[in-house]
């Protein structure tokens, strides 16, 4: 009986060696962790531009044909400043400048909505300092606005 009291005492806690190898195995994941969030951030941010572009758009030709009025949405796209403006029969509404690193691929078209939501169709691609692409497409027949 008081040698199992003897073993019992003796198997108690830790060995250096699994501390070690569990401080190694939390450092290892820590840094993969700071590794790859700059990454989803990255993705985050371009997925978040697109939706709010899609959504601008879209309540845009929504107000065009609620107020009866024209609207217009212009993109800006000179080199280290990307962003789109909404405007209302010629007076500035909105003006939306895009996160660092995002910006349009090419040379988007202007979209003019008339009172009746009509526009011309195009598709505005943005990317970010990964490559990674979104788009959103503005279909000219039925008006369909998603994003791709």
């Amino acid at each position: 009986m008081v040698s199992a009291l003897k073993v019992r005492g003796r198997e108690q806690g830790f060995t250096l060696l699994e501390i070690l190898l569990v401080l190694i195995l939390l450092a290892g994941s820590g840094f993969y962790l700071l590794i790859k969030l700059p990454m989803n951030f990255e993705r985050q941010h371009l997925a978040f531009q697109a939706t709010q572009l899609l959504e601008d758009i879209r309540d845009t030709r929504q107000a065009a044909m609620a107020e009866n009025n024209w609207y217009a949405v212009k993109f800006y796209y000179q080199a280290g400043d990307h962003h789109y403006q909404i405007f209302k029969q010629g007076k500035l509404i909105k003006n939306v400048y895009f996160k660092d690193g995002i910006s349009f691929l090419g040379n988007p078209g202007d979209l003019t909505f008339n009172a009746l939501g009509r526009s011309v169709g195009t598709t505005i691609t943005l990317t970010n300092s990964l490559s990674e692409q979104k788009s959103v497409i503005v279909a000219p027949v039925g008006m369909r606005i998603r994003e791709k």
